[in-house]
Formats: structure tokens, sequence, C-alpha cells
């Protein structure tokens, strides 16, 4: 080989390895413009995936404090839970006492007419409809005494409701108060009208108990000047009494006093009707 044709071939492989050299320099070139051109993506990329974390890692901190803080509640009510278990263990007998107590009052206040305070509507119901099976199991006789203020509502239109109410109340105060047997009772009612229950009591003994409430009554002399039946509240009397049979209900007995009142009324008012 010549001289002239060893340095063409030597030429030939620079240029080949020049022509090398060029295409790496381009792909580097062309990897460093992408790299130029992503970078900012990439850059914010990393921060916000870097304040997530960060917030995560706030999250779980707050998330663990407030878990401390339920155990510690947790903690606290348990021991005073145990110190209330612990007390009531000690106390239990002073405990149950009181209890019984505010229950009872809470029993008598269910069974209270709040104005007149006497027994009220339901007190009636269910003290009836006991002493109705008692009598019905001793074959007893059992009475009751249905009583109401005449012209009540003249009453009231003409002295006014604070007024009316305070009647109520001294009538109620009155006729209770001549009540002997422990299982008698005097109760509201309704409205201006009362009633009575008397177990075991013969037809004249009831009698007898509605002369003396009327004969109470007529001791308050309390003013109706609009009244024309007297210069004073006055009241009329029905009264039933039977002895309860299979199939009769307390409402007979009801029915029955009920009915002997308005007779009462009927009759001119101010007076008692009934056995």
């Amino acid at each position: 080989m010549t001289t002239t044709e060893l340095t063409a071939a030597t030429l030939t492989q620079l240029q080949q390895e020049i022509n090398r050299l060029q295409r790496e320099n381009d792909d580097l070139h062309i990897a460093l413009t992408t790299i130029a051109e992503h970078g900012d993506m990439i850059e914010s990329l990393l921060n916000e995936t870097n304040v997530k974390l960060r917030s995560e890692i706030l999250e779980r901190q707050r998330a663990e404090a407030k878990l401390q803080n339920i155990l510690s509640l947790i903690s606290r009510e348990k021991e005073d839970l145990e110190i209330i278990v612990e007390t009531i263990m000690q106390h239990g007998d002073v405990v149950d006492a009181q209890w019984r107590q505010k229950l009872g009052e809470t029993a008598e206040l269910l069974n209270l007419d709040s104005l007149t305070q006497v027994s009220n509507r339901r007190h009636f119901d269910l003290h009836l409809a006991q002493q109705w099976e008692r009598a019905m199991d001793s074959q007893e006789a059992i009475a009751l005494i249905l009583c109401d203020i005449d012209h009540f509502k003249q009453f009231n239109d003409f002295y006014g409701h604070l007024s009316g109410d305070d009647c109520l109340r001294r009538i109620a105060k009155t006729l209770s108060a001549t009540l002997r047997n422990p299982f008698d009772l005097f109760a509201r009612y309704g409205g201006e009208e009362f009633g009575v229950i008397l177990p075991q009591v013969t037809s004249e003994a009831a009698q007898q108990i509605a002369k003396r409430m009327q004969a109470s009554l007529t001791m308050l002399e309390i003013p109706h000047h609009h009244s024309p039946t007297s210069e004073f509240v006055t009241m009329s009397f029905g009264i039933g009494r039977l002895y309860p049979q299979p199939g009769q209900l307390p409402l007979d007995l009801i029915a029955q006093a009920d009915e002997n009142l308005y007779k009462a009324k009927r009759q001119g008012r101010n007076c008692i009707f009934g056995h």
C-alpha cells in the first residue's frame, strides 16, 4: 500500500470516528435539552411530593395527639367511675334510701292536681279501679260522690279566674279534710267537679259524708253574688253505690253518681241526691 493510500485510509477512519463522536454529541445535546425542558416539572413534582409528605406527617402527629388526649380522658373517666362505684358500694344503703325518697316524691307529684294539691283525675281512676277489684273480691259495696260547684262560670266571669282558682283551692282543702278512712280518696275530677271514692260504706254513711262536706263548705261563706241559688258558693252532690258484679265496670258506678248529680241540679242545686 502506498503512502497515499495509507493516508486516505487513516483519514477515512478519522472521519468515521468524528462522525460517531458527533452523533454521540448530538444525542447528549438532545438528552440535556430534554432534561432542561422537563426540569421545572420534575422539580415541581418533587416539591409537591415533599409538601404532601410534610402534610401527612403533621396530620399523623395531630391524630396521635388527639388519640393521646382521648386515652387520657378515658383514663380519668375510668378513675372517676371507679371512685363513684366505690362510693356507692360504701354508702349503698344511703343512696338506695335517697333514690326511694326521690321516686316516692315523683310518684306523689304525678298523683297530685297542680292547682288544688289534692289527688288528680289520674290517681282517681287508678284508685277507683283498685278499690273496685277489692270490693268485688270481698263482695262489699263501694260508694262514689260526685260534687260540682253551682254556677261556677258566673263566679269566674264576675270575680275573675284568679279568684276562681283560689275558690277551688279552698274548697278542695276543706272538703278533703272531712274524710277519715285511709282508703277514702278525694280528687279533682275535672274543672269545678270533685270525686270522692268511699269503699266499704253503707248508704247512710255515704249520705253523712256528703252532708259533712256540704256543712264544711257552708262554713267557708265564699261570696257569690251572681248565684241564683245563694249569696255564697254552694255545691250539688250526687251519690252512687254498688256491689260490683262480674260484667260491671267502675264506669257503671261513675254513671250512677253522675246521673244523681244532675238530678240534684234539677232539684234546685245546693242539695244531695242518691244513696
